[in-house]
């Protein structure tokens, strides 16, 4: 079928070498690798070609310190709960100290379990929470915090800085107010020692709820000296202010928080001297001062202990005379016993009834000069009181005396007689020129109603209550024969040197008296009206006290 294959021309040269393969072979699968361009690596040293030039790093020995939180290094803390004062408390400073939720609730009312109640310091006797309503329906104290910084145009700024002596703070409440709020009110105190709170609560607002249900309210202050201060805020249902009301709806709590040393607030030590002390002193003394006044420089405030032997606080040589926490509280009084009572040089006996902090008693008596160096003979000198007034402050009254002589008292009264300015915490204040004595005392009568003063000056009414303050002055000899100007009263017939000052009578004011005295005498305080004749229903049922005068 196909032409056969001529034969060759030419014959072959010479037989093949080898049979050949039946089937070709196959076509390469890769390139032919190319000839290497370069020489291998040689074989590298046993040996490191040198010694490293520094030791390792050594591991870290403690942990890595967080960074802060806010400026400065002041952390924001939580406070834990604090078994030996009975409050949360914050250990460590920082920018802020915050309750979280230790303070949530009431009492034990329904739903609302208070933990720890009820969070008021146990260095002083604790308030007691009311235990009716419901959580959430009725009035709580939820949540208190403290923080560095400031309210400006009512907003607050915090600082982030440390909470520091001397610096500016404000507190931060968390409220549950009942109904629109209308009737609740919450009291904000300040104390620089929450070790000793007897040292005294300040008293920074009372705040009125500013709606129903959950609401915040905040108050700034001055951060005063001292590393352990303590907030106590009094959530009452209507009432007048007071560290620890005993309302069935009440709550108080009190959180402590940790302040930042300021070496500018005290004086810092004396630095190393600059220049080498004078080697030789000078030849003559400086001649001794030719009058009290050029003495040694002012000295600082005193603050009073208790003299056994005149039965009273007293100061020793300064610029002012403050009773401290001597005077707080009135007799034997509910949660307020006065100290060593009745604090006066001729025993007087003040009255048992009533409680501390919702009726009347004398907290603290300062004396004060406006000038420095200490108190002396011919200054100017104002008595300040502070006291705790019943209701609303219109049935209380008060006297101050002086005695030249706290030896032998004989007390000559300072101004008129005062009423309370308002409820609760407040401060009287009365002026007079020191006299000459060296050991001399001043007197403050708190009365409820209008007590007639003995003749040692003591008044007796159920609610009164008389304390003294002894005073050491520094002789003056230019004023060699002054003796006390006592201020004018309407209780005394004879006025100046001598002079008889006869008054008209007035029926109004003698009916207004006898209703007083007879008040002082009482051994009940009476309920309140309402205004519309009736007296008022509070919550609960409960009748409330109102202000006796207008």
């Amino acid at each position: 079928t196909a032409p056969v294959t001529p034969a060759p021309t030419v014959s072959p040269t010479a037989p093949p070498t080898s049979v050949p393969t039946a089937v070709p072979t196959s076509p390469p699968t890769a390139p032919v690798t190319p000839a290497p361009t370069a020489s291998p690596t040689p074989v590298p040293s046993a040996v490191p070609t040198s010694h490293p030039t520094a030791p390792p790093t050594a591991p870290p020995t403690a942990l890595v310190t967080p960074a802060p939180s806010s400026g400065d290094g002041a952390v924001a803390q939580e406070a834990v709960f604090d078994s030996e004062y009975g409050v949360p408390r914050c250990v460590n400073t920082g920018s802020s100290c915050d309750s979280r939720a230790l303070l949530n609730g009431r009492g034990t009312v329904t739903n609302g379990n208070e933990l720890n109640l009820s969070n008021t310091n146990l260095k002083r006797a604790a308030c007691t929470d009311g235990n009716s309503g419901s959580y959430q329906f009725d009035e709580s104290i939820d949540q208190i915090t403290v923080t560095a910084g400031d309210i400006e145009s009512g907003t607050p700024v915090p600082s982030g800085d440390f909470i520091i002596e001397g610096g500016r703070a404000y507190v931060t409440v968390k409220l549950y107010c009942w109904s629109t709020g209308a009737s609740d009110t919450a009291d904000i105190y300040l104390t620089q020692d929450a070790s000793s709170p007897d040292s005294g609560w300040q008293f920074l607002a009372s705040i009125p709820c500013p709606g129903g249900g959950v609401q915040t309210i905040t108050q700034a202050f001055d951060v005063l000296r001292g590393t352990n201060q303590s907030i106590r805020v009094n959530f009452r249902y209507n009432g007048s202010n007071s560290t620890c009301s005993n309302g069935s709806y009440d709550d108080h709590d009190d959180l402590i928080f940790t302040v930042k040393e300021n070496p500018s607030v005290t004086l810092p030590p004396t630095p190393a001297p600059t220049q080498p002390p004078t080697p030789v002193p000078t030849p003559v003394p400086t001649p001794m001062p030719t009058d009290a006044n050029d003495g040694p420089p002012p000295s600082p405030g005193g603050v009073a202990s208790y003299d056994e032997v005149l039965g009273a606080p007293k100061c020793s040589f300064a610029s002012s005379c403050d009773s401290g926490i001597l005077l707080n509280g009135r007799a034997n009084i509910n949660n307020g016993a006065e100290p060593n009572e009745p604090n006066t040089l001729n025993t007087c006996t003040d009255g048992p009834f009533g409680s501390y902090h919702s009726d009347e008693s004398i907290d603290k008596i300062v004396v004060s000069k406006a000038s420095g160096g200490d108190l002396t003979e011919g200054d100017p000198v104002t008595i300040t009181a502070t006291i705790w007034c019943w209701g609303s402050g219109t049935s209380d009254r008060i006297d101050f005396y002086h005695a030249a002589d706290a030896s032998q008292p004989a007390w000559t009264q300072i101004g008129p007689r005062k009423t309370c300015p308002g409820p609760g915490l407040q401060t009287v204040t009365a002026q007079f020129v020191l006299p000459q004595g060296s050991l001399q005392a001043v007197r403050a009568n708190l009365m409820y109603g209008s007590g007639t003063a003995g003749v040692n000056k003591c008044v007796t009414g159920n609610w009164d209550d008389t304390d003294d303050l002894v005073i050491s002055v520094r002789p003056n000899t230019s004023i060699q024969g002054l003796v006390a100007s006592p201020g004018k009263s309407k209780h005394d017939d004879v006025q100046g040197q001598g002079a008889i000052v006869y008054v008209e009578k007035d029926a109004e004011a003698d009916e207004m008296e006898k209703k007083l005295q007879q008040m002082n005498q009482s051994k009940e305080k009476p309920a309140e009206d309402d205004g519309n004749g009736e007296k008022g229903k509070g919550k609960g049922g409960k009748a409330l006290k109102v202000k006796l005068f207008d």
